[in-house]
């Protein structure tokens, strides 16, 4: 069996934190720049689940941020020392916590509010003041309004990823402590 070295884990976790902050950028910019073909009185179509994606995107980006720091030092320090099992609590918990478990419930908040919004656009007992034409551009927003989400689920998985890292790096690091 073989078996990563330790370095192998922190470059593997650095790299998913880089890609994870790539595809949180995209579901805030596609999310921020999906609008509809006309304008409306009101924004009343825009959801505040879909707020709620952005700001956990966001959210997101910003603790990879602070771990990436954490990460380049580790990767500079691993051949010549093991790496403290504070340093690697603090970021394997704010991997679980923050982070994962976070952009966990954006996904889900912005994939219920999209099926709910299209269920209610398309039921045929729903009426518009426009006809079938502003009833096609509510479909069309919500339709694109999927890509921002299976973006930000991208980014979960990939912040799934780095915490498997962050846990195989901590408990690596406690079984070298017990060998002391």
């Amino acid at each position: 069996m073989v078996t990563l070295s330790r370095t192998a884990w922190i470059a593997g976790g650095l790299v998913a934190r880089l890609l994870m902050i790539a595809f949180l950028a995209m579901t805030v910019q596609l999310t921020v720049n999906n609008q509809t073909k006309f304008k409306y009185e009101d924004d009343f179509y825009k959801l505040e689940s879909y707020s709620y994606t952005v700001a956990v995107a966001s959210i997101g980006m910003a603790g990879s941020l602070l771990q990436i720091p954490v990460s380049v030092y580790l990767l500079c320090k691993s051949k010549r020392m093991t790496p403290s099992t504070l340093v690697l609590d603090i970021s394997m918990y704010a991997d679980v916590v923050m982070v994962t478990v976070l952009l966990a419930t954006g996904v889900g908040a912005g994939f219920g509010a999209t099926v709910d919004a299209l269920r209610f656009v398309r039921a045929p007992h729903t009426s518009w003041t426009g006809g079938d034409v502003v009833k096609q551009d509510f479909i069309h927003y919500y339709n694109k309004a999927f890509y921002p989400v299976v973006f930000l689920l991208t980014g979960m998985v990939l912040s799934m990823a780095a915490t498997v890292a962050s846990a195989r790096l901590r408990a690596r690091a406690a079984n070298e402590d017990a060998d002391v």
